[in-house]
């Protein structure tokens, strides 16, 4: 069931309250850890030390043991004037201030008994613990991974606690198998939790997201995923994935994680089919096709196998896992001069990465490679390195322009523009899934700069939706730019592509299918602009020139029903069913027609037949409980919305209906429930649809935006 935002961060504030308590307790025992990073203050200032030096130790000690932490801390700074080099005053004065939670304050002292001890793994986990409360997290995976590397602590609870941050950097820096090693590290040493489990579904799913930032929309969808992986035996992780799979079936990478645990039980075959769902769901994803590629090749299918690998080198020809598995399956059919030519270009990109990290250092310091910026418009290192990468874009320097962005968005990860510029850098070297990620980050958060330059990153955004079959939010996010010059041509192509459901780049439009396109592309346009009139004329035209094309009956349905002009847009849809039999979306017009006409008997049969044709749809099972609730059915009507539910938990037509259905069915607690979930989020969703304004015109695809615009009378009362 759908959580609150408050949940999820109120699961993040939890780990974080528990690792604090554990650090508490950690004071007392604060000379025993240091040990092995002490040396005496006489080995570091000599036996004739001033008797002042002692006098202080003597009252921090004694204040820090009667509980006046601000005297202990008094007491310590002054010890530390006369005797700087004392490593356990450091480590004191650092651990007071971190149970006083004086993060910002502690980082200098544990800074600097790490310079005086490097090879104190204490030293450096606690001072990547300071940073991380700080936010200053590249500094924080930096210093966590450099303690984790020296041994880390001795103590057992405040190594989960120091796994666990490492853990979350190391996911919100998009390194998912590393989070994941360290996250099963603690969970096979019986250290699981709610916290560590909701981090193994964010590493499995690849959500670079910290807790506290993942949408209410996702928060069930993480949570069943990190149980899968806390299931611990083999049996009860793939049985838990068949549940997961059975709630969210289209859940990106979740697929893909069933077919590595099926190649992990030796069930290649199925593992096979999983990676090949999973390429269905993220077609841009080379990690499927790698997938794919690898256990082809263990079931004896070399030449299928070479035909996934070429085309994980296509969808993502900067990466050396591809170019290895390619080389791989070339060298299985005998052509050794491909597999060496692909293995040292693998190595190549294996060998390429850290030296552009270490350009960025030579070329802009290593403070600000390590530091980044506070924002764009801040002065200093952070602004150098923003402006810095902006040159490397606009010379097409993209790898190194993608280097420099990394580095400068783990301190300035709400920055719209910098992650749209990252999109576009990737785009262009047509790294096409991180592309479409960030460019939809960049979307999410608000991009400035020229008209030019936003139009640009929304073009290419809405192309790469295009091509996922992602058509609604293609339309959306076109829609926004389409006054854009001067790619305004482009953008109407690329509308007309989407209305007209062709997931291709427009590149490879066909020469006898673009005059179509274009035609779309302006009707698409006028209903965008509400100019009906000259759109149904257009439409008029397009249905004589082009009699068979498809959905162009069904935007025709789509803009009469707007308009309320229901007995024409039947007609429309109708005539959509002849063309497109297979097709769920005519369906979906005629049962929501029903709907708003209060003849939801009529609705039933449309709404069942879209069902049976699109399983995976949630409209369609929004449509059909919205059919059963309004004739008496309870029961059916909950089943049904339920799986809308879990489709589109964002949904808050979903969960009024389904606080309806729950009222009849005499379920008043899972009534109020649901109640609950739908007053947090339509809120939101009013205010993104007078955003959006009048957009519900065209082929949609039948999320979220396709549900709201099927009704707005499901939330209101109807005529008595």
């Amino acid at each position: 069931m759908l959580g609150s935002e408050s949940a999820v961060a109120g699961l993040h504030e939890a780990m974080l309250n528990f690792c604090r308590s554990i650090l508490h307790q950690i004071v007392a025992l604060a000379l025993l850890l240091c040990a092995a990073v002490t040396v005496t203050w006489a080995q570091n200032t000599g036996e004739n030390a001033d008797n002042s030096f002692e006098n202080y130790v003597n009252a921090a000690a004694a204040a820090r043991d009667a509980g006046n932490f601000d005297a202990a801390l008094q007491n310590y700074r002054h010890a530390l004037q006369i005797a700087p080099k004392w490593q356990e005053g450091w480590w004191n004065l650092g651990t007071i201030l971190y149970d006083r939670d004086r993060y910002a304050e502690a980082i200098p002292a544990f800074h600097t008994l790490a310079e005086l001890a490097p090879q104190a793994s204490p030293a450096w986990i606690f001072l990547g613990l300071c940073e991380f409360e700080t936010k200053d997290y590249a500094n924080a995976l930096e210093h966590l991974t450099k303690g984790e590397g020296l041994g880390g602590v001795d103590d057992a609870e405040i190594a989960r606690v120091a796994k666990y941050h490492l853990a979350l950097l190391l996911i919100r820096s998009g390194e998912f198998d590393h989070a994941n090693a360290v996250l099963r590290g603690v969970v096979i040493a019986g250290q699981n939790s709610p916290q560590v489990a909701f981090a193994l579904g964010l590493a499995l799913l690849h959500v670079p997201l910290l807790p506290a930032e993942v949408s209410p929309s996702r928060e069930g969808l993480v949570q069943d995923a990190g149980a899968i992986v806390a299931a611990g035996d083999s049996a009860g992780e793939l049985t838990a994935f068949k549940a997961a799979l059975a709630k969210y079936p289209d859940a990106p990478y979740l697929h893909y994680a069933f077919g590595e645990a099926l190649v992990r039980d030796g069930q290649l075959k199925e593992a096979l089919a999983e990676f090949r769902r999973e390429a269905d769901i993220s077609p841009q994803s080379a990690l499927a096709q790698i997938g794919i590629a690898r256990t082809e090749l263990r079931l004896g299918l070399p030449k299928d196998a070479l035909l996934a690998a070429r085309e994980a080198v296509r969808l993502a020809p900067d990466s050396h896992a591809a170019h290895e598995w390619l080389a791989q399956c070339l060298g299985s059919m005998g052509e050794q001069r491909g597999a060496s030519e692909e293995l040292a270009t693998a190595k190549k990109l294996g060998a390429d990465k850290q030296p552009i990290e270490e350009r960025i250092v030579e070329r802009y310091g290593t403070n600000i490679a390590a530091h980044g910026g506070a924002s764009e418009s801040s002065a200093g290192s952070g602004d150098a390195l923003f402006a810095a990468a902006m040159r490397d874009f606009s010379a097409q320097q993209f790898p190194e322009a993608i280097a420099a962005l990394k580095i400068w968005l783990q301190q300035n990860a709400n920055s719209g523009t910098g992650w749209a510029v990252l999109g576009l850098s990737e785009f262009a070297l047509r790294d096409y899934d991180n592309a479409l990620i960030h460019l939809q980050r960049g979307q999410q958060l608000g991009m400035s700069g020229s008209p030019e330059s936003v139009g640009l990153a929304k073009y290419r955004l809405g192309i790469l939706l295009d091509h996922g079959g992602q058509f609604s939010e293609a339309e959306q996010v076109l829609m926004s730019a389409a006054a854009s010059e001067p790619l305004a041509n482009e953008i109407k192509f690329a509308l007309g592509m989407a209305l007209l459901h062709i997931g291709e780049f427009p590149e490879e439009v066909p020469d006898s299918q673009r005059a179509l396109v274009t035609a779309a592309g302006e009707i698409a346009a006028l209903l965008r602009d509400s100019k009906y009139d000259l759109a149904f004329v257009r439409l008029d035209e397009v249905l004589k020139k082009y009699p068979s094309a498809p959905f162009v009956h069904y935007t025709y349905g789509t803009a009469l029903a707007a308009l309320s002009q229901y007995d024409e847009a039947a007609k429309q849809f109708r005539e959509e069913l002849m063309l497109s039999p297979e097709s769920e979306l005519p369906y979906l017009g005629l049962a929501s027609l029903e709907l708003k006409r209060y003849r939801p008997a009529d609705a039933v049969e449309p709404a069942q037949r879209a069902v049976q044709l699109a399983p995976r749809n949630a409209t369609a099972h929004y449509l059909l409980g919205r059919s059963y609730l309004e004739t008496g059915k309870a029961a059916e009507a909950i089943t049904e919305l339920q799986r809308a539910s879990a489709m589109t938990p964002g949904s808050p037509e979903v969960h009024f209906n389904l606080a309806k259905a729950y009222a009849k069915a005499d379920q008043p607690a899972k009534a109020e429930e649901e109640r609950a979930i739908f007053a947090q989020l339509n809120a939101l969703a009013e205010q993104r649809r007078g955003q959006q304004g009048n957009q519900s015109y065209g082929a949609h695809d039948a999320g979220n935006a396709a549900i709201s615009s099927v009704d707005r009378a499901a939330t209101s009362p109807k005529p008595q």
